[in-house]
């Protein structure tokens, strides 16, 4: 098995890592390049995601949770912390791309007993 995964130079999709293509028994990760306008929509009945802005500003809704123009990075070697939303099982998470973007997407299995919820970083 090789852990070696390697970056798509076009489409939205730039890498997905999920537990049965790696051989795991919890943890998947995606990550997307996206333009202002697009929206990407995520959904997973059985796993919570934690909705990470590598780059980038977009907006985003899960529920009755609405997050507007988080993000500041232009780079992920910014000296600045991501900005983050956790979104429980069963939720739909609707991420629209204010200025274009780089999102990550950690995936793992979970009951859904939180509220979906911004994820504030610890200054330096």
């Amino acid at each position: 098995m090789s852990l070696l995964v390697k970056a798509s130079r076009e489409g939205q999709t730039i890498a997905r890592v999920t537990p049965d293509s790696a051989g795991w028994k919890h943890v998947g990760f995606a990550a997307y390049r996206l333009d202002a306008g697009d929206v990407l929509h995520l959904y997973d009945a059985d796993r919570e995601n934690c909705i990470v802005v590598l780059t980038g500003t977009v907006s985003i809704e899960a529920a009755d949770e609405h997050w507007r123009s988080i993000g500041s990075r232009d780079s992920v070697f910014e000296d600045a912390a991501p900005y983050a939303v956790y979104v429980p099982p069963k939720l739909v998470a609707i991420v629209r791309v204010d200025r274009e973007a780089q999102v990550g997407v950690a995936s793992a299995p979970a009951k859904g007993v939180y509220p979906p919820r911004r994820i504030h970083a610890l200054r330096r």
